[in-house]
């Protein structure tokens, strides 16, 4: 059994017929029963029974049990193909097809259906999602309608495609629209579409409707609401909105998407477009000349005339206004007062003259953006309300002295510039989350707040003006606390005994100049940041023995000159950053970290002194040199799961050859040092991918390299002269060099020796290996340096920002194994197309290029078909047979006033890697210099190259005849074969264009 499954009018039927047509004849007998639901619902289930088995035994019954028993034994040593179509009810199942062995051996029975539900139930074998038409079938279909013809002719064309837009490919849309449409003049197509904006077509509605007919009260509320309301919301929000409506969700929402009424996933919920207009239609029509007396309110329209005029009744039970862009409104200031049964108001970017000085107290949500008075209104106490959003609101206090709001749990007003002091708590029992972010002017917090149980969270993050808090906190039940950038507040209140959920505490930016040594009673706490607290002078042991603590920001403390000794106590610390701080040594215990994973002391030049026991310290125990005491360090298992660390800007002088212990270690910065070279041992970091070397004006070479090092960030080592050999075996094969405004590497044309080399040594593992890696970096490899020459490798070179070739689609064959591209620039930021016959098939940045450039760079890049080329190969192969496809590279500045000079593009293939197999393996070398080999390698390209002087490129072959091209970047020319050159171009012929 194979079920059909979807909402009205998306081709269930449709799909099913096809089927049973294309089918029938390999079966012994067949039926289609049309419209289950109908018959059933005027004659019940026995005309439908009497069908089948007339139609395959060619008798008659008299009852339904009769029909039952039929269908059950005489069908049951027969193969037959059976279609029901438009089930509702479990019933019609259960005695039209009962269970499999109802049928013969190889028998098929298809049921489509709006309700999911029933296909699990019945246990189908298969559900099959019916699916909407993509716009270019739907505009098909619509012409077969509209015009009898495939396509719509040329001055009906964005008319055909606004109906398609408004359909959102629901075929029964487009069939009813496109009948409607048949044979109306130009003027008549756009009234009708206009109408349908506001008036959905009769019979689409009535076939949309049928499914929210069948449904309880509840799920019809919860319909209405998402149709109104919450379509295309975060399912979390839509759950706990409908849930304080009373609504359960947690069915009606399920009961939904089995009918196809709406999707849902983890994350969202939504509707099609025609269903919403359904929904809202069925609103509407509640009094479509009073929307006072409707149910729901969206429209600003329909909320304005209510409000202004004071017509809004009891029948109205949720009003969402958000609007786009602000808009004045003269709303009654009595407007609310009969609206006693009001569950949900939300209004956004709506000026009112006037202050409402009534709010229903059956409010369950009330959302108001921009609220305009000072208070709550005086008489508004509502033991319904569950969540009050005030944001960027002109209230002064939300009300004065206590006032009861029983089930309140949220309260947020961020951006109230007005707000003064927070809320007497005290009859708000069940209040769970209070957000104050960035209220400018809030001075005074009521004490009531920093003894409430229940609140789980407390945001006062960007109140600038707050200078003090009540004497202690006793807030069993909070989990985080923020009082980021409140930069007046000096001192931290005590943390009582029963604060042990609190799981992450923000002080950042604070004006405090020490931790209550009370912090120890935190013993929950897993997240520290006291990030620039320029006036924090110490930290108290007890944070260090917290032992879930496991991220610690104190970066920007500028005044913190020491860490606790006990740092080691905390053993579940996975990030610790002091970067700024004074810190000048590191505390012996910090190797006993050994869950720590990311480390940084950026900016700790106090650590200039960085001496060898202190360095140790980091290294894991079996690593550490044999003439420390072993005693002392008996006890300290080592940063073994290190795996990113920061010493930018310390003021090192050298990094010490036990480096290399580090075996976990992902990702180094050594930015901004003054050491002259680095240890050996760097080779040895197994697991090192990105290395930061920026700015280390001392520098003067890179030590052998990592295997699996991915990228090395190098740029403004104005002292560097050379990098490691990559010819060894054991070099590394995926390394990207970004080494811009390294002044002594101009026009090293050895660089094109390092990047010949990444492609081949990737191309060797490729071989090994037999599969790409999936990771995308892995695609591409990019490499930046000082030069102002193409190396001529580059076989097609134009001058600018644009270059293209020719090749024969059969080219891209198994023998095609990527493009190689070259751009010199003095840009500092660039971005380049691939162009493939014409269509650009994406922009892409070269993010490591953000600097500001002293001289002209070369920017090498190779790419592998996997990057994007799938469908680049799908246009090089629209062309006819033999045709030329043309295929290029296009460099893009993306800052004003810098001008690409040059570029180049090359085809590689399987011979130029066996070429450069050949070629690079006789060389040993132990730096990148020139050699003999490569300088043959060079030659033997260069006969092929393409110079670019002063016009476009033009590739010089003897045996090629190509005219000269043109100076804009394209050319139509030829090449025509037979040379030395023939064998290079084995795998495809190209002309530079």
């Amino acid at each position: 059994m194979i079920g059909v499954w979807g909402m009205a009018g998306i081709g269930k039927t449709t799909l099913a017929r096809v089927v049973f047509y294309m089918v029938s004849r390999e079966f012994d007998g067949c039926c289609f029963l049309h419209n289950v639901r109908e018959v059933c619902e005027k004659e019940g289930l026995l005309p439908l029974q009497q069908q089948i088995i007339r139609k395959i035994l060619n008798e008659s019954i008299q009852d339904v049990d009769e029909g039952v028993f039929v269908i059950k034994n005489r069908l049951r040593h027969k193969r037959i193909l059976l279609v029901l179509d438009d089930v509702s009810q479990l019933d019609q199942l259960k005695m039209l097809v009962g269970k499999h062995n109802w049928f013969g051996s190889g028998s098929r029975v298809i049921i489509t259906t709006r309700d999911k539900h029933l296909l699990h139930t019945h246990e189908v074998d298969e559900i099959c999602v019916a699916k909407t038409l993509s716009d270019d079938k739907a505009l098909h279909l619509l012409s077969l309608k509209a015009f009898k013809k495939d396509c719509p002719p040329e001055d009906y064309l964005q008319l055909s495609e606004d109906a398609v837009q408004y359909t959102k490919g629901l075929p029964l849309a487009i069939e009813i629209l496109g009948s409607t449409l048949f044979n109306r003049d130009i003027n008549q197509w756009k009234s009708t579409l206009s109408r349908l904006k506001k008036f959905p077509e009769r019979a689409i509605f009535e076939a949309l409707k049928i499914s929210y007919d069948g449904l309880h009260e509840t799920e019809k509320k919860i319909f209405l609401y998402i149709a109104c309301f919450f379509n295309h919301e975060y399912k979390n929000s839509v759950v706990r909105k409908l849930d304080y409506l009373d609504l359960y969700p947690a069915v009606g929402l399920e009961v939904l998407v089995e009918k196809s009424l709406i999707k849902m996933n983890d994350v969202g919920v939504w509707m099609h477009d025609l269903v919403q207009d359904m929904g809202r239609k069925i609103v509407h029509d509640e009094c479509p000349e009073e929307p006072g007396k409707r149910s729901i309110l969206w429209s600003f329209e329909d909320i304005n005339s209510v409000l202004t005029k004071n017509t809004g009744t009891e029948a109205i039970q949720g009003i969402v206004l958000k609007l786009p862009e602000s808009k004045e409104a003269y709303w009654n200031p009595e407007s609310f007062s009969k609206m006693h049964h009001l569950k949900l108001l939300t209004i956004d970017n709506v000026q009112l003259l006037h202050e409402p000085k009534h709010l229903p107290i059956g409010l369950r949500f009330l959302e108001w953006r921009g609220y305009p008075s000072k208070s709550l209104p005086l008489n508004f106490q509502s033991d319904d309300l569950v969540e009050l959003y005030m944001c960027c609101s002109h209230i002064e206090q939300l009300w004065k002295g206590a006032k009861s709001f029983e089930k309140l749990k949220i309260i947020q007003m961020n951006g109230s510039p007005n707000l003064i002091k927070t809320p007497d708590l005290i009859k708000v029992p069940n209040l769970e989350k209070m957000v104050l972010e960035d209220c400018l002017n809030l001075r005074e917090i009521h004490p009531s707040t920093l003894v409430h149980n229940r609140l789980t969270l407390l945001n006062l993050k960007g109140c600038v003006n707050v200078k003090t808090l009540p004497s202690k906190f006793e807030m069993e039940f909070l989990e985080v606390l923020i009082l980021s950038g409140c930069s007046k507040l000096k001192k931290i209140p005590e943390f009582g005994e029963n604060m042990q959920h609190v799981l992450e505490l923000y002080l950042g930016g604070t004006a405090i100049n020490k931790l209550p040594t009370s912090i120890g009673h935190l013993t929950s706490l897993v997240l520290l940041n006291v990030r620039d607290c320029k006036s924090l002078t110490c930290q108290p042991s007890t944070i260090f023995n917290l032992k879930l603590l496991k991220d610690v920001n104190i970066s920007g403390c500028s005044k913190l000159e020491r860490l606790p000794e006990n740092v080691g106590n905390a053993e579940s610390i996975e990030e610790l950053d002091v970067s700024g701080t004074a810190i000048r040594e590191v505390p012996s215990s910090i190797g006993l970290l050994k869950n720590l994973k990311v480390l940084s002391f950026s900016g700790c030049k106090g650590l200039s002194s960085f001496n060898s026991t202190s360095w140790y310290d980091l290294l894991p125990f079996s690593s550490r040199p044999k003439i420390v005491d072993p005693m002392a360090l008996s006890s300290l298992l080592g940063l073994c799961s290190l795996t990113k660390l920061n010493l930018q800007d310390c003021n090192l002088k050298e990094i010490p050859n036990d480096i290399g212990c580090l075996f976990s270690l992902e990702e180094i910065d050594l930015s901004e040092n003054c050491f002259v070279c680095l240890p050996d041992s760097m080779s040895q970091l197994c697991k090192l991918e990105n290395m930061y070397l920026k700015n280390c004006t001392s520098l003067r070479s890179l030590p052998k390299l990592p295997v699996d090092i991915v990228k090395v960030f190098g740029d403004g080592c104005t002292s560097l002269e050379t990098v490691p050999n990559l010819q060894t075996p054991n070099s590394f094969c995926k390394g990207e060099f970004y080494l811009s405004n390294c002044c002594k590497l101009a026009d090293n044309q050895d660089f094109i020796d390092i990047f010949l080399t990444v492609i081949r040594k990737h191309h060797q593992g490729l071989s090994r290996h037999g599969v790409y890696d999936d990771k995308e970096h892995n695609w591409r490899y990019d490499m930046i340096i000082p030069g102002s020459v193409i190396p001529k490798w580059f076989i097609h070179q134009s001058i600018g920002a644009e270059v293209n070739i020719k090749v024969l689609p059969s080219h891209f064959c198994d023998e095609w194994m990527g493009i190689a591209i070259c751009a010199l620039s003095s840009s500092h930021m660039l971005s380049y197309q691939l162009i493939a016959n014409g269509e650009v098939r994406s922009t892409r940045v070269i993010p490591p290029f953000t600097i500001v450039a002293l001289s002209d760079h070369i920017w090498l890049c190779y790419l592998l078909p996997q990057y994007y080329m799938e469908d680049i190969i799908k246009l090089l192969n629209e062309c006819e047979a033999n045709a030329l496809s043309q295929i290029g590279i296009k460099i893009i500045p993306l800052d004003s006033g810098t001008k690409v000079k040059k570029c180049g593009l090359r085809m590689v293939y399987k011979k130029d890697i066996e070429e450069l197999n050949r070629t690079m393996t006789r060389s040993n070398n132990t730096s990148i210099i020139p050699y003999e080999d490569f300088d043959a390698f060079r030659h033997n390209f260069n006969n092929s190259a393409v110079v670019a002087e002063g016009k476009k490129a033009k590739q010089i072959c003897d045996d090629y005849d190509v005219a000269e091209p043109s100076g804009d970047g394209s050319s139509n020319d030829v090449p025509h074969g037979n040379s030395d050159c023939e064998e290079y171009f084995e795998c495809g012929k190209e002309i530079s264009d």
